[in-house]
């Protein structure tokens, strides 16, 4: 049985923003209409925004445009509650 997709794309300052970006359209392409995201700190939130901006561009070269919203979310974090921001990608 193939490993269950996850609900939403936890990006961390340390993820690789071509990887999500790649997640992004992957998700997109299998049926997931928005894609979510969630990044908790200045980083993370930095490599998200990125990656949001490579995957727009991957998925212009196939005919569609992409745009997102985003707002505040409450994420647990080894047994603590965060502030995240949280993004959701829309393509057209």
């Amino acid at each position: 049985m193939p490993p269950k997709k996850p609900d939403c794309l936890k990006v961390a300052a340390s993820s690789h923003p071509n990887s999500v970006a790649s997640a992004i359209v992957s998700f997109y392409e299998e049926g997931m209409h928005p894609v979510p995201l969630v990044a908790i700190g200045a980083g993370a939130v930095n490599q998200m925004v990125k990656a949001v901006c490579i995957a727009r561009g991957t998925m212009a070269q196939k005919g569609r445009d992409m745009y997102f919203t985003c707002g505040f979310s409450e994420e647990e974090q080894k047994g603590e509650y965060k502030t995240g921001i949280r993004i959701y990608v829309w393509v057209k």
